[in-house]
């Protein structure tokens, strides 16, 4: 089998490169790939070398730089002299896992690397003519990655006395690295000892000190972030590095230095008495300098060397396994009390959520140990029977948006949370029957629960089509239309400038109000309209229908079930080609005006007629209002009164930043994109809806480029708009779009034409706050 794969191996790593190359692969990708490829022919071909069955599991992996993946692992079960585990949890040494996993000196070289070295869990199988080895006994295990399966040398593999935890006896590994350093060391009872560094491997060791009964027992550490954990478990005293005056007073006859910073070496002597003796622990992250030798010499003192690979030379001379004495003293400690550690693994990470946990502990300095908990996996992701013949995952991990993405795992798709359907329709009346008038008597008609029932527009023509078309009555004057008993609510589908008089025509005649956005031609008109609703008790809507897009409904549903973490930016390109004619006839052409290119009647142009829908998306998807923002606008024609182009840059409350790139003169171009982010993923609704996220979210794969589990059904949105809130009016609740949703879109607009016009940032929240 291995000359085989020998001979074959130059002709399928050509083919392969050249057809992952035909498939659109980037050059890592085939990397990625190819070596995936290698893991699975090479497990496949020890399996079938050693004639054992397979084991199929999980394992956490770094594959590049700042890149933790949750990937399927095959094991083969366990032979003579092995033990086949089922890892319940490991646990992480932040210390050495952040230096790894920020690739600092002295750590690894090179990707895919595995990182993680102690757990614990239960024996699946094993057998070894040393140890007594029963499947379903409660083991440590040391030398194990994080992995939910592993088969291991059974002399790693050490049980776990009645009533010790699995979480705490998953340390065993830290055990042994602190457990060798205390030994040779020489600790007698009584002796002072100081102990740098207050982080697991740290921790571990004052605590084993204080077992030996050392006194006093003092803690030095960068900060007193753990001073309280510390004096809780034996220290007697805490220090923060920087008080060299009191390090010097010390004196201690021990000094552990278990940090692996280059510079701890100097304090370590600092805090050691004539004759002490100075241990090193800490795996050094590079080179001391500038060691006062003859402060070293005056004071005679000792260094010993204490990293845990020396175990095995020393293990070799003596004849002893020393390793696997430390491990069983250190659950014998456990288990007679003398010894408590679970406490500091203070956090349980979920394990699709290893990218996540990194990225955190890249800059956390406060944290002192964590663990994997391996049962929250799905059982046949754990430790499941493997398929000798099972294909390799090619899943194209690492991909950026311009790849294909993985397909959504199946995921039960409804609408929006709240009323879903109303006793009896809502009875509308359309005032304005222009351009998107048509559109909404489209919605109407298409929706569940309202009707269209009258309709006027001051050009008569326009009334009747629309009333012929869809079993309305075109009405003589508006008066008309509010006057009628059976109309509950009017759409207004008019010129900006008169949603206000209109709307509070309409509010008077105790009609409520469905205003196509926006609220108003500018911010005062839109209060006034919010004001008049108010006083007549009746409720005012406006019509933002991309809320109920498919995309944005999931959209919405990941971002609150944590999908992308604390959302940190937006962005909108809204790039377009308006022929001329819109300016004079809108797109149809069916009504002739000059409202559009008007500034005072329309408000603005790209940003008031197009973009204030995804002002409210976002708003929406996040809850989040817009802080500061800073515009710039351009017009096409000099003489122009509206700009067709519009640049926005904005500061969100949560400190969020935004930005919004729109213009209608781009030839050739009809592009909308839009996407937002956060620290633990990235949302993309527009043109294709994708989700990456770093966080273990229902339905969603971590780590990976994935389509949205939304409806591919052309789902009228418009008319869901008009669903939900006939729903809202008739249970008498708040419908989905308020009038102060409309009237903090319109602060964002009127914020945006400040600020183009002034050159200065200007608040919306602070347009909202003032009065006229």
């Amino acid at each position: 089998m291995h000359a085989l794969i020998a001979f074959l191996k130059p002709f399928l790593n050509r083919v392969g490169t050249a057809v992952l190359s035909q498939l659109g692969y980037s050059e890592p990708m085939i990397s990625d790939t190819k070596r995936e490829v290698a893991s699975w022919v090479r497990t496949r071909s020890q399996a079938l070398s050693r004639r054992v069955r397979l084991v199929s599991g999980s394992a956490i992996v770094w594959t590049a730089p700042g890149v933790a993946e949750l990937l399927p692992v095959d094991v083969p079960v366990a032979r003579n002299g092995e033990v086949t585990v089922e890892i319940a949890t490991s646990a992480i040494s932040p210390g050495t896992e952040r230096a790894q996993y920020l690739q600092l000196p002295n750590t690894i070289k090179g990707y895919p690397f595995q990182p993680g070295y102690s757990a614990a869990g239960v024996v699946l199988s094993g057998k070894s003519n040393r140890f007594s080895i029963e499947p379903g006994e409660r083991v440590a295990v040391g030398n194990v990655g994080h992995m939910s399966v592993a088969t291991v040398r059974a002399e790693d593999v050490y049980p776990i006395p009645d009533g010790v935890p699995l979480e705490a006896a998953a340390l065993v590994q830290i055990g042994v690295i602190c457990g060798q350093a205390v030994r040779r060391a020489a600790v007698a009872e009584g002796e002072s000892v100081a102990i740098l560094g207050a982080g697991l491997i740290g921790a571990v060791t004052a605590r084993l000190v204080a077992a030996e009964r050392a006194k006093p027992v003092t803690v030095i550490a960068r900060s007193s972030a753990k001073e309280t954990s510390a004096l809780e478990h034996g220290a007697s005293r805490f220090l923060v590095s920087d008080d060299l005056l009191e390090i010097e007073k010390l004196a201690a006859a021990v000094v552990i230095e278990a940090t692996g910073d280059p510079g701890a070496v100097l304090t370590a002597i600092a805090a050691a008495r004539d004759h002490a003796r100075i241990v090193l622990l800490g795996s050094s992250r590079g080179v001391t300098r500038g060691i006062p030798i003859d402060v070293f010499r005056a004071k005679r003192l000792r260094l010993i060397g204490a990293h845990a690979v020396t175990l095995e030379t020393e293990s070799r001379r003596t004849g002893k396994d020393l390793r696997r004495r430390e491990a069983l003293a250190f659950l014998e400690h456990l288990a007679a009390g003398r010894l408590e550690v679970a406490d500091l693994l203070e956090d349980v990470v979920d394990p699709r959520e290893a990218s996540a946990f990194y990225r955190r502990l890249a800059t956390s300095r406060d944290l002192v140990g964590a663990r994997y908990d391996w049962t929250l996996l799905p059982a046949s992701e754990r430790a499941a029977r493997g398929r000798l013949l099972r294909l390799p995952t090619l899943s194209a991990r690492g991909a950026d948006m311009e790849r294909r993405p993985i397909p959504a795992r199946p995921r039960t798709v409804v609408g929006q949370p709240g009323p879903r359907g109303a006793a009896k329709p809502l009875r509308i009346g359309l005032l304005g029957c222009g351009d998107i008038a048509l559109m909404n008597a489209d919605a109407i008609r298409a929706s569940s629960s309202a009707d269209l029932v009258a309709c006027f527009d001051p050009v008569e023509e326009l009334a009747r089509e629309i009333a012929e078309a869809y079993d309305a009555v075109a009405c003589s004057t508006s008066d008309d239309l509010l006057a009628r008993s059976d109309v509950d609510a009017v759409l207004l589908a008019v010129p900006h400038h008169l949603h206000f008089p209109l709307g509070a025509e309409a509010a008077s005649a105790g009609k409520h109000v469905i205003v196509e956005k926006p609220l108003a031609n500018e911010l005062e008109a839109g209060r006034a309209l919010v004001a008049a609703a108010e006083r007549a008790g009746i409720c005012l809507s406006v019509c933002f229908p991309q809320r109920y897009q498919p995309a944005a409904v999931e959209a919405r549903r990941m971002i609150a079930e944590g999908a992308v973490g604390e959302v940190t930016g937006m962005a909108l390109r809204y790039l377009v080609d308006k022929p001329p004619s819109y300016w004079s006839g809108g797109f149809s052409g069916r009504a002739q005006t000059d409202w559009r290119r008007s500034r005072k009647k329309s408000g603005g142009g790209v940003l008031i007629m197009n973009l204030s829908h995804s002002v409210d998306l976002f708003r929406h998807l996040t809850g989040i209002e817009a802080d500061v923002v800073q515009a710039h606008t351009q017009a096409e024609e000099p003489t122009s009164e509206v700009e067709d182009a519009v640049s926005i840059t904005v500061r969100y409350a949560n400190g969020a930043v935004g930005s919004i790139l729109g213009a209608t003169a781009v030839r050739g171009s009809a592009t909308t994109e839009l996407r937002l982010w956060g620290r633990d993923g990235h949302i993309a609704i527009e043109p294709e809806p994708l989700v990456y996220t770093l966080r273990a979210v229902h339905g969603l794969r971590t780590g990976r480029w994935q389509s949205l589990a939304c409806s591919k059904d052309d789902i009228n949105s418009r008319a869901a708009y008009f669903d939900r809130l006939a729903a809202a009016i008739d249970v008498g609740v708040p419908p989905d779009v308020t009038g102060y949703d409309g009237l903090a879109v319109q602060a964002f607009i009127e914020a945006a034409y400040r600020s183009a016009a002034t050159g200065e940032s200007v608040s919306p929240r602070a347009l909202l706050e003032a009065r006229a």
